[in-house]
């Protein structure tokens, strides 16, 4: 059975534009396994100088240290979880530009040497991940779309997807939500296009081929 993991990278409950576009494609999926992972909810562990050791560690090819090995253990059962996985769906708010800081905090954890990707004596990188398909379901207040003026401000949409190559993932699809500032004539298109694209997104996912 294929497994859909939502990455849910908003603290805003009901309230958030991403999420309500994301949670569309799920309703409109069958014989799919899913899971959430809501990123303000749960406790992730530090990413500090101790695991940061233990890391390059493991960029030398050696083993991590006996007193780190524990929240390396705990690291590495996050990334073969993320792995386990064949679709991940990430709904994220733009965050001055960027994303939120808990899904940067995850990044930075599941992202490791020999874990999620290799690099192989010629420098060459080989991502783990390849095979996935990651749908990002990118919301924000300032219009940033392709080709508008303010596009080179997006260092939310182009940041995941260069992490999602960089450890293999080449099938990613984008649903933009922006801008959502301004008032309901402005907003309410711009709404009722991504969940037109959600359910395009949706139909593609749930072609026979892909189950």
């Amino acid at each position: 059975m294929t497994r859909l993991l939502h990455i849910i990278a908003s603290p805003r409950g009901r309230r958030s534009r991403s999420t309500a576009i994301a949670r569309r494609i799920i309703q409109a999926l069958d014989g799919m396994e899913i899971e959430e992972l809501a990123l303000f909810d749960v406790r992730l562990p530090a990413f500090d100088g101790a695991a940061i050791e233990g890391r390059n560690a493991l960029i030398e090819g050696q083993d991590v240290a006996p007193e780190v090995k524990a929240e390396w253990e705990r690291i590495g059962e996050m990334v073969d979880h993320l792995l386990g996985f064949d679709i991940w769906l990430f709904s994220v708010p733009m965050w001055n530009f960027g994303i939120p800081y808990p899904l940067k905090h995850y990044v930075d954890l599941v992202t490791q040497p020999r874990l999620a990707f290799g690099v192989d004596a010629a420098g060459n990188v080989e991502g783990m991940a390849a095979g996935r398909t990651a749908i990002i379901i990118a919301s924000g207040a300032l219009d940033i779309r392709p080709d508008n003026a303010l596009e080179a401000l997006d260092h939310q949409i182009t940041y995941l997807a260069a992490w999602l190559n960089f450890i293999g993932v080449t099938d990613i699809r984008t649903v933009r939500i922006k801008p959502t500032f301004g008032d309901p004539a402005m907003v309410d298109p711009v709404m009722e296009a991504a969940y037109a694209e959600a359910d395009a997104v949706a139909r593609d996912l749930s072609r026979p081929e892909r189950v």
